[in-house]
């Protein structure tokens, strides 16, 4: 009895052993059938899990090759896509799987090239330069001193004045980024400073009918564009007289119709014979009045009358050489009909003058040419010079109707279209 017993409970327990082994030998062929389907399937990550379950270590390596193949050929497609930093991360994440680290680093230089396209050449920049001596970086960091040169006007004229003093910081000596990285950390300094009276401050404001959205200093009458914004323009206007204080009427002339959208600086004293200390003075104002509203200097329009036409031809050749264009002066009759010797510009001022590129329109009676020696001397030295016969020749009234008619808006802009007023007449004067 007790041999069966014995018996009985061994085949027991071979049964149950062997029932225990059957299934897990069978749990064991499911779980490698549904690792075999998922690598069918493509699923190489889970596969590649169970395959390490079953310490299958070979068909574990083929899931990883398999995923390191699928994740490349994913990373290819996000790069065709141009979702780069996607790309860079797999190919990062892939190491020296086939040509995966050449990879990484041209999804930065595409990217950075999809910067420089989409107007952001300063990120552009910095990325081909992280590229070091990848082919063709060097290359494209050169290209983009142009678009990094208009980025930076761009930004300053935004009143973004950090950003663009870094990039002219980096532009070093080209073109006129010198002065003005100059000018644009006066632009910050000038937001610095805790206790300046801003020149739009209301304490500021001079009181009149017209345009409300005018201040007052020693040196000038200032007018606030009343929305600044990246389009706004910029005027500066020169009195007449030694020196004299300015004849309020002209003042009131332009408060009556001033130029939409413009920044405008009216000084009280043209400072003759020092005419390059009038335009850096004025120069000097439009800059301090255009960083207290978030904007940048770029071109402008002067206009001077009698004596004070004299500093206004000179101000494109002061200008710049801080960086500023000026893109066409008005001479309003100008005084003593060009007969002031210590004002008229020389043969070498002309030619600088003439460098620049600015249109000079000269407002003058109708019957004045190139007769008068000044004249003749800023054409024939290669100045674009227009004549514009004025019909109504009284001394004053050329500034009034300039100032009143809409002139001055109609030159800040194109001048493709006609000028206000049925009074003028226009000849382009040709050297003699």
């Amino acid at each position: 009895m007790k041999i069966k017993g014995w018996l009985i409970t061994m085949i027991s327990l071979l049964l149950m052993f062997g029932t225990v082994l059957g299934m897990r030998l069978y749990q064991r062929h499911e779980r490698a059938n549904r690792a075999d389907r998922l690598f069918e399937s493509g699923s190489f990550e889970a596969a590649r899990e169970i395959y390490l379950e079953l310490e299958d270590g070979e068909s574990a390596a083929r899931c990883a090759e398999m995923l390191r193949q699928q994740r490349y050929g994913e990373a290819v497609r996000l790069l065709d896509a141009g979702e780069y930093e996607h790309a860079r991360e797999i190919f990062l994440d892939l190491g020296d799987y086939e040509d995966s680290a050449a990879l990484a680093r041209d999804c930065v230089f595409r990217q950075a090239g999809a910067l420089t396209a989409g107007g952001e050449p300063e990120k552009a920049r910095e990325l081909y330069l992280s590229l070091g001596d990848y082919p063709g970086a060097r290359e494209a960091v050169s290209a983009l001193t142009g678009a990094l040169y208009d980025r930076a006007l761009t930004l300053a004229g935004r009143g973004e004045y950090a950003g663009a003093c870094e990039l002219w910081r980096n532009l070093g000596d080209y073109r006129d980024c010198a002065p003005l990285l100059e000018r644009g950390e006066r632009a910050l300094a000038q937001r610095r400073e805790n206790f300046r009276v801003s020149l739009n401050n209301p304490q500021r404001r001079f009181d009149n009918s017209f345009y409300p959205e005018t201040y007052m200093t020693d040196e000038a009458y200032i007018l606030f564009p009343t929305e600044p914004n990246e389009n706004t323009r910029f005027f500066l206007y020169i009195p007449g007289g030694r020196s004299e204080e300015i004849n309020a009427d002209f003042l009131y002339c332009y408060l009556g119709n001033p130029a939409p959208n413009t920044l405008s600086v009216v000084l009280r004293r043209n400072d003759v014979p020092d005419m390059d200390g009038c335009c850096e003075k004025g120069l000097r104002i439009l800059d301090e009045a255009a960083a207290d509203c978030g904007l940048f200097v770029r071109d402008l329009v002067v206009a001077g009358s009698s004596l004070g036409a004299y500093p206004a031809l000179q101000c494109p050749r002061v200008a710049a050489r801080q960086g500023v264009k000026v893109t066409c002066v008005l001479s309003l009759d100008a005084g003593n009909r060009w007969s002031q010797a210590d004002l008229v510009p020389s043969f070498e001022q002309c030619r600088a003058l003439a460098r620049t590129g600015t249109h000079f329109y000269l407002f003058q009676p109708t019957w004045v040419d190139m007769d008068y020696e000044p004249v003749r001397l800023l054409v024939n030295a290669g100045n674009l010079v227009t004549l514009a016969g004025c019909l109504r020749e009284d001394h004053e009234q050329i500034t009034y109707d300039v100032m009143n008619l809409g002139v001055i808006d109609w030159a800040l802009g194109d001048r493709k279209d006609p000028c206000p007023g049925d009074i003028y007449s226009f000849q382009r004067l040709k050297p003699q």
